[in-house]
């Protein structure tokens, strides 16, 4: 911990995905690798058992928890650090009246937007703490795409 830290907290990423699941995704991979197989595009179908191959393997030796620290020069999580200039703003996104999500909008062209589970104490003291170094948007709301994630649970 650094000596400049204001607010620390952590959270759980790991998703808790039933067996049929992983039944589904394995069919799938299977389905595309053996259509592209057929169709004689050897090189994607290798690609995507590839791909899956190392997604799993990085799902099952990531680390589970994630620890968040802000600090009175940045906010590190999965060992980066996001100095403020970077941020462009943050929000919270609330799902029926709790808080779930801190959204990190940066200023960079990729990756743009970042979620970072919150619960409502947390939030109720976040909100005290970050609007002193970013600007706070308050109309943002989850996307399809983070629906999408979620109900997926990928």
């Amino acid at each position: 911990m650094n000596e400049n830290t204001i607010y620390t907290w952590s959270f759980s990423e790991e998703k808790n995905r039933w067996a049929l699941w992983y039944i589904i995704a394995i069919s799938i991979v299977i389905w595309f690798a053996f259509w592209w197989i057929i169709t004689q595009i050897y090189w994607l179908s290798i690609a995507i058992v590839l791909a899956a191959g190392i997604l799993f393997y990085i799902e099952n030796n990531s680390s589970k928890i994630v620890e968040v620290e802000i600090t009175t020069l940045w906010i590190s999580f999965w060992w980066v650090f996001y100095d403020f200039w970077k941020i462009d703003n943050f929000s919270f996104i609330y799902y029926k009246k709790n808080a779930i999500y801190l959204k990190i909008v940066l200023n960079k062209k990729w990756l743009k937007n970042i979620n970072l589970r919150v619960d409502n104490k947390i939030c109720e003291d976040l909100k005290q703490i970050l609007p002193n170094f970013i600007k706070e948007e308050k109309d943002w709301d989850l996307t399809f795409a983070d629906r999408l994630i979620n109900f997926l649970k990928l």
